[in-house]
């Protein structure tokens, strides 16, 4: 069984590093605070919900690959749909199926998802495998950093975290990636 992911060329590889061309794709996020682990698991509850039929027109919408994270500490000046003094706002995000545009899919049920237009972009990325979790994903950025620093490459964006199999796959079979727009 394929799953769809957004569409890239690989400009570079180094070993288990890529740079990567993106194409535009739609995106359906949702902003939830909690810890990494916690916000990983109501946020694709979330968005779940949205593409199983909790949208305007009931439709289920065909999953796709990957689920991604980004975490970032929110400022009190930032907009953002609510202002955290504290704490970590994690965007849990699901790629849409590319026959979809803004105007075509269903809006969501749920208030808090954002439906968006993720425009093209350059990325570098580590492939890598095992239970995703934070201690894990903060040791593959330190290491996805690194490999920036030593390639002259400057960061544009958080770093994310992409996992791209169910939960009841083992973690030696699991295909996950930290990757920043650069």
């Amino acid at each position: 069984m394929s799953i769809e992911s957004p569409k890239y060329k690989v400009v570079e590889r180094d070993n288990k590093f890529e740079i990567r061309d993106y194409s535009k794709y739609i995106a359906a996020e949702v902003d939830v605070e909690a810890g990494y682990n916690d916000a990983l698991n109501t946020g694709f509850g979330i968005l779940a919900g949205y593409i199983f039929g909790g949208n305007s027109a009931r439709a289920s919408i065909a999953m796709t690959a990957p689920v991604t994270e980004k975490s970032e500490k929110i400022p009190m000046t930032k907009p953002v749909s609510a202002y955290h003094k504290q704490g970590q706002v994690y965007t849990i995000s699901f790629s849409m199926p590319r026959k979809y545009s803004l105007d075509t899919l269903p809006q969501p049920n749920d208030a808090n998802i954002r439906l968006r237009e993720v425009p093209a972009a350059r990325v570098a990325a580590l492939r890598f495998s095992g239970s995703l979790n934070e201690r894990l994903v903060t040791k593959k950025t330190s290491e996805l950093t690194e490999w920036l620093k030593q390639k002259n490459l400057h960061p544009k964006s958080t770093v994310a975290s992409c996992q791209y199999n169910p939960p009841w796959i083992p973690g030696p079979f699991r295909t996950n990636e930290v990757m920043v727009n650069i």
